[in-house]
């Protein structure tokens, strides 16, 4: 049976916009839990990476439905977008009443595009790339052997270029985050004038918590490099 995704009412359609954002607030923590084993070193790091691709089958059915809510929730996204553009006459005046609104939320999909397009660069650096070779060599500390997984997001983060634009990102994923928690509640029903501001704080500081979570990484590899060599 087929399923047009376009057909849903608009409400339908921010319910399920709800829904896989919440999917993809999931991944990006548990990702980020992930991520922090870099702190303890190659043998703990590679150690994550190669038990999560011992889940084998189960690891790319995740993937699969990951993509598939990525997928649903950009389209709809900006499905949503057209329609509120279009039944209000003009494409700019969505940016007409700054006092109803957020930077967060009039950029959402500006930078929801740009969080796509990172991604997709970020899976092409670290997660299909090859882990072994002399891209993944440290000199000074593992010699002519590949460090993996680790060597390879080491020596990524030695390129300034790469630091700013990972930071740069993950401080609009932050931001796209925390106005994304915002509108999943207010989907639900739960906007009221008692609870919002509390409930915009809560997000904002979680937004701002992935940011700095995820900005660790690159700035660890950098303040190490620079003060104690490599130090794993």
């Amino acid at each position: 049976m087929r399923v047009n995704i376009f057909k849903y009412s608009s409400v339908g359609k921010k319910q399920i916009v709800a829904i896989t954002g919440l999917m993809l607030v999931g991944f990006i923590l548990v990702h980020l839990g992930g991520n922090f084993m870099l702190f303890g070193g190659p043998e703990k790091f590679n150690g994550y990476a190669e038990d999560l691709h011992r889940l084998g089958p189960i690891l790319w059915a995740a993937r699969a439905i990951l993509l598939v809510a990525v997928s649903v929730h950009i389209t709809l996204t900006f499905s949503l977008y057209l329609e509120n553009r279009n039944a209000r006459g003009t494409p700019y005046a969505v940016y007409a009443d700054f006092g109803n609104t957020t930077f967060a939320k009039r950029t959402m999909i500006l930078t929801g595009g740009l969080i796509f397009f990172f991604v997709v660069t970020h899976l092409s650096d670290f997660t299909f790339a090859s882990k072994t070779g002399p891209r993944t060599v440290i000199p000074g500390v593992n010699g002519d052997a590949s460090l993996g997984l680790f060597g390879l997001v080491w020596m990524s983060f030695l390129r300034p270029w790469r630091v700013v634009l990972y930071i740069g990102a993950v401080c609009m994923l932050g931001m796209h985050l925390s106005h994304g928690i915002q509108s999943f509640l207010q989907t639900l029903g739960i906007n009221h004038s008692q609870w919002t501001p509390y409930i915009e704080r809560v997000s904002n500081l979680i937004g701002v918590l992935v940011a700095l979570g995820y900005s660790m990484i690159p700035l660890y590899v950098v303040i190490r490099h620079l003060t104690v060599g490599v130090g794993v």
